[in-house]
């Protein structure tokens, strides 16, 4: 393989590193791939953008600096300290996905990101945008890779943006940004919260409209002049929107305007009604019609993987919150929930401190059973009343939590049983979304029934 400063060097192929590939070959660039796994099914995709003497896998090296002037890096890629200290030693160009995006992308740009609800926030974004006859798309960490939304002529695109995808990104142009919320995350990524917390700001410095969750300490502390907040709190102005008690009734409202009520959103808990909040805002921001929002959001439906009721015999209702990777989701999750909780935690640990997770736990939850690679740190950490069950893994702990449900049953009381693991996935599967799969087959199969 003929190599030269010219060609530009892919740093992974998962999704994102083929929709790099796809864009340089549209574009006649010569590019080779680098990826950290040893081993490498190449897929039909790969094969149609990549020639396979163009890939060469194992762990990077510095000496691979001296080979290319231009890298652009993939979220899933973790680059050893020496390894981007020499690129920027030798001042040659790191860039991502998002920054030749932002380049090349001529429509209205929304970006989101925080620890927790970005996901939702995105889809609902998608939804309400596309219900009022825009054309929009939603992309980045959902679904579609960012590039591949250069491809159709979208007034808005919607970028959910991770920590992994806004480290290395250079500079993201938007006309509205929000962060969600900012919880300890990612530290085995980030080394410091403090760390985490600066790469999420990234969102904010090129905006041309800011939007902030007024109650979250690690967002507000930053100098950044924001357009709209959201919150639990009742709005006390225009430029607010937030959660109105009345009656015994909840209301999301902007200012002192009632939009919707609580009970016209199909999502479960008080964490979702800051979700629609957070949309709504966005909304304003771009100039729309927060009542034709509003209309949209009445028929949203619950995303998979993110509080997820999915089965229910009329006395146990089984919910799939896979998505809860970290403390703060399951912390939402559970919150959410009025009646007896069997909580599932597990999975691979982030390096959180799960002993956060205690007086949640002791206040709403019957039972706790960990399962995965974390069992024994979360069995450590995790002081309950009912001394946390461990099992080997997700199988087990459906059956394990049918039985606790059945031994705990009243005539008048209802159980759920939530997996909401506060862990990665990857001890055990490939995403969170085959781990919220595997639970709803265990499920389906124990219960003699099918998806």
């Amino acid at each position: 393989m003929k190599k030269n400063n010219s060609t530009i060097a892919i740093l992974g192929l998962g999704k994102t590193g083929i929709s790099v590939a796809k864009y340089l070959k549209n574009k006649n660039k010569e590019f080779v791939v680098y990826d950290t796994r040893e081993n490498l099914e190449m897929t039909r995709e790969i094969e149609k953008y990549v020639h396979k003497k163009n890939i060469l896998l194992g762990k990077l090296n510095k000496s691979i600096v001296e080979k290319h002037e231009n890298f652009i890096v993939s979220p899933g890629i973790k680059l050893e300290k020496e390894f981007t200290n020499e690129i920027l030693k030798k001042n040659k160009s790191i860039t991502t996905d998002i920054d030749i995006f932002n380049k090349e992308s001529s429509c209205k740009i929304i970006c989101i990101t925080g620890s927790n609800g970005k996901t939702t926030v995105t889809s609902m974004l998608e939804h309400i945008l596309v219900g009022m006859g825009k054309k929009a798309k939603a992309g980045g960490n959902i679904g579609l890779p960012a590039l591949e939304l250069l491809y159709q002529d979208y007034e808005f695109c919607i970028l959910e943006l991770s920590s992994f995808q806004l480290e290395r990104t250079q500079k993201i142009k938007s006309s509205s940004s929000v962060i969600t919320n900012i919880a300890p995350d990612h530290l085995d990524r980030h080394s410091t919260f403090e760390n985490y917390v600066k790469i999420k700001h990234k969102i904010f410095k090129h905006s041309d409209n800011i939007i902030i969750n007024r109650e979250d300490e690690n967002i507000k502390k930053q100098n950044f002049s924001y357009k709209y907040t959201f919150g639990y709190s009742k709005p006390k102005n225009n430029k607010e929107i937030g959660i109105l008690l009345e009656d015994g009734k909840k209301y999301i409202s902007h200012g002192k305007n009632k939009i919707l009520s609580e009970d016209e959103i199909k999502l479960i808990g008080s964490h979702n009604m800051i979700n629609v909040c957070t949309s709504l805002c966005v909304i304003l921001s771009l100039g729309l019609n927060i009542h034709e929002a509003a209309n949209q959001i009445k028929n949203f439906q619950p995303i998979e993987h993110r509080m997820e009721s999915f089965y229910n015999d009329g006395k146990i209702s089984w919910i799939n919150d896979s998505k809860a990777t970290n403390v703060a989701s399951t912390v939402f999750a559970v919150n959410s929930l009025e009646e007896k909780i069997i909580l599932i935690l597990g999975g691979k640990s982030k390096e959180d401190d799960y002993g956060n997770l205690n007086a949640v736990i002791n206040s709403k939850v019957h039972q706790v059973i960990i399962y995965g690679e974390s069992r024994n740190l979360l069995s450590k950490q995790i002081n309950a009343k009912n001394k946390p069950i461990k099992v080997i893994n997700v199988k087990d702990a459906v059956e394990m939590a049918k039985k606790i449900a059945k031994k705990s049953m009243s005539s008048s009381e209802a159980i759920f049983i939530l997996l909401s693991p506060a862990c990665s996935s990857y001890d055990m599967f490939k995403s969170y979304e085959e781990r919220g799969l595997y639970f709803k087959k265990c499920v389906m199969n124990s219960e003699n029934k099918f998806l």
